[in-house]
């Protein structure tokens, strides 16, 4: 079942590259319903992991309240077709797709509409921290009995 606060349906999914790394020295988003730790890492000028495409419509998702809580607004995925295939990308708004597309002449968008897109947005800056080692072990551990890697 998919968290309405994170999109997830599973709550220790992320990271889903470099785990550790990530936990032990990226800020993090801690969702208050299922506990799924979100990266929200901003290098340099919107340079963030939510922010690159995505292979997926799902993988897209496991980012997309990293994105709301950068940006302080509701995101939507959008549905792009590159030349190696279709890729997902997160915009805060429509404009910022346009924008995207103009600087960006091989990439098309057919519809303009998010393929998702949540009207509710709700964070607290409690939630929004950096690990503590003993956080960052029981999280790998958790990973780990589910079977995923760190």
């Amino acid at each position: 079942m998919q968290c309405k606060e994170c999109y997830s349906e599973n709550s220790r999914i992320t990271p889903l590259n470099g785990a550790r790394e990530c936990l032990e020295n990226h800020k993090q988003y801690i969702c208050s319903n299922c506990g799924r730790i979100i990266c929200i890492n901003i290098i340099g000028k919107r340079k963030a992991r939510c922010f690159f495409p995505f292979s997926s419509k799902d993988q897209a998702l496991l980012y997309l309240k990293s994105a709301e809580i950068i940006t302080g607004i509701n995101c939507g995925i959008y549905e792009l077709v590159f030349k190696s295939g279709k890729r997902f990308k997160i915009f805060e708004s429509e404009n910022e797709l346009n924008i995207f597309l103009n600087k960006n002449k091989n990439i098309k968008c057919s519809n303009k509409k998010p393929v998702y897109i949540n009207n509710t947005f709700k964070i607290s800056s409690e939630q929004i921290k950096y690990l503590n080692k003993k956080e960052v072990e029981k999280y790998i551990s958790e990973r780990k009995q589910l079977g995923i890697k760190e």
